[in-house]
């Protein structure tokens, strides 16, 4: 089998910083303790490494963004790294704090070879801006080992992974610290001269465990246990800085609607409405509402309608910690598509419909409803833009209806069609007798009818 270990080296630090946009160092400390447990790239650059003292580090960076470690907050990103994953994978399993694992072996034929597979899971992963390594390995605990050692072993040849392992010291097999000193003293400093000692004197020297440990790293297969998928979707992104403007919320949002979509894709489900609770300075809480008409999965289609609702959105205090929610989970349907080319897809009406609720809201946007009636004014109603028990217009009427017909002299006008006789509304006293016709008037298409009293009337106009 073939197993492919994701090692995440900062992934408390990323994710306790992800929404902050600044380029400035970054320390995540021991809670209750002085010593840097994790720093950037930028803060390496300065003089800044692991287990230094937070006084020390002080004296070396100008400037700095500085939090406490939160083991919740990275089991939570890890599985936000495991939805990203989880299409690629047939069986992907956790392995706290920093690790994923994903069996390969059956999906290399979906992508034509370990190749491509890397490149496009490379893609995925580079995305969520979260540094990794990854290796490949003949048992999970060879991946293991090699990933977290930094190896990053795109290969399925079986000597090629055994030669990498054998390269690894013996700090870097995940020994305990004592026993991994013990073996130094002996003079066996990697894993190729530990391989070469008989597994007798080691099991005298050393006991059981060691043993247990190499049998596992060189031929144990056995998966931990998978991954499944949550019920429903939720994020906490806690930000290092106050947002003033409702605009500067675009940025943390960005990276968690990229997690949104890899859920629901996962899941092949699309949902209907984003619920988006703001945590603000002063304690108090709002909420946020991006509807979507018929609901979309994308990132993008997402993104685009939080950008319009946060266009008009003023907040009431700057906010500190935003919550992410999904709500109204639909089975993901394929868009049909217009072969002939000469009519507008559904799904780019759907998407003007949902750009205008963003915009301007719920209340103030409404579609139209036919109603089972000949008469044009009364079937067609104004709903609400929620409602969906609708009929279709089977006719070809104008989507255009003047608010009263209009009298007017029909010289001026050229018929093209008709008549169409519409009568009607004698049950509620509003009978009505009418002779429809299209007709021209200059470049414009228009409807028009005549009464019984050879009278004339413009009622519509064609889009």
């Amino acid at each position: 089998m073939l197993w492919l270990h994701i090692h995440f080296p900062r992934l408390a630090l990323e994710a306790q910083f992800m929404a902050d946009p600044r380029a400035l160092p970054q320390l995540l400390l021991v809670p209750g303790q002085q010593t840097i447990v994790q720093c950037n790239d930028a803060a390496v650059s300065q003089g800044v490494r692991v287990g230094m003292n937070k006084k020390t580090a002080f004296c070396l960076l100008a400037d700095c963004a500085i939090a406490d470690y939160d083991s919740h907050l990275e089991a939570g990103a890890l599985n936000q790294q495991a939805l990203l994953c989880y299409h690629q994978a047939a069986q992907i399993s956790l392995l706290p704090p920093q690790g994923l694992l994903l069996e390969l072996g059956s999906m290399l034929p979906l992508f034509d070879g370990l190749g491509p597979y890397w490149h496009s899971l490379s893609q995925r992963l580079d995305s969520s801006g979260f540094a990794y390594c990854m290796s490949t390995g003949q048992t999970p605990s060879a991946a293991r080992m090699l990933a977290e050692a930094g190896v990053s072993l795109c290969s399925d040849d079986i000597e090629r992974m055994q030669q990498s392992l054998l390269q690894l010291t013996v700090a870097q097999l995940g020994l305990p610290t004592p026993m991994v000193e013990k073996l130094q003293a002996m003079g066996i400093r990697h894993y190729g001269q530990l391989k070469n000692t008989p597994r007798k004197e080691l099991g005298y020297r050393f006991g059981g465990e060691l043993v247990d440990r190499l049998q596992r790293l060189e031929n144990d297969n056995r998966p931990p246990v998978g991954f499944t998928l949550p019920e429903r979707f939720h994020q906490v992104m806690h930000l290092n800085y106050d947002a003033e403007q409702a605009g500067g919320l675009v940025f943390p949002l960005r990276r968690a609607l990229l997690n949104l979509e890899a859920y629901l894709l996962s899941r092949q489900r699309i949902c209907e409405k984003l619920l988006i609770k703001l945590e603000h300075r002063d304690g108090r809480m709002s909420l946020l509402t991006v509807p979507s008409v018929r609901g979309c999965y994308r990132q993008s289609d997402w993104l685009a309608l939080l950008q319009l609702k946060l266009e008009q959105t003023q907040l009431i205090d700057p906010v500190v910690s935003l919550t992410l929610r999904a709500k109204g989970f639909l089975p993901m349907q394929g868009e049909t598509a217009d072969l002939v080319g000469d009519r507008y897809l559904q799904g780019d009406a759907d998407r003007m419909h949902s750009m205008l609720l963003a915009r301007l809201g719920e209340e103030r946007v409404h579609t139209l409803k036919a109603e089972s009636d000949p008469r044009p004014e009364v079937a067609s109603q104004l709903q609400n833009s929620h409602s969906t028990g609708t009929e279709q217009f089977m006719r070809q009427w104008p989507s255009l209806l003047l608010p009263e017909p209009k009298p007017i002299r029909a010289q001026e006008y050229q018929l093209i069609s008709g008549p169409e006789r519409i009568e009607g509304g004698w049950w509620d006293g509003g009978r009505v007798r009418r002779d429809y016709y299209i007709a021209e008037h200059g470049q414009q298409r228009v409807w028009l009818f005549r009464r019984d009293d050879g009278q004339w009337f413009l009622h519509g106009l064609f889009a």
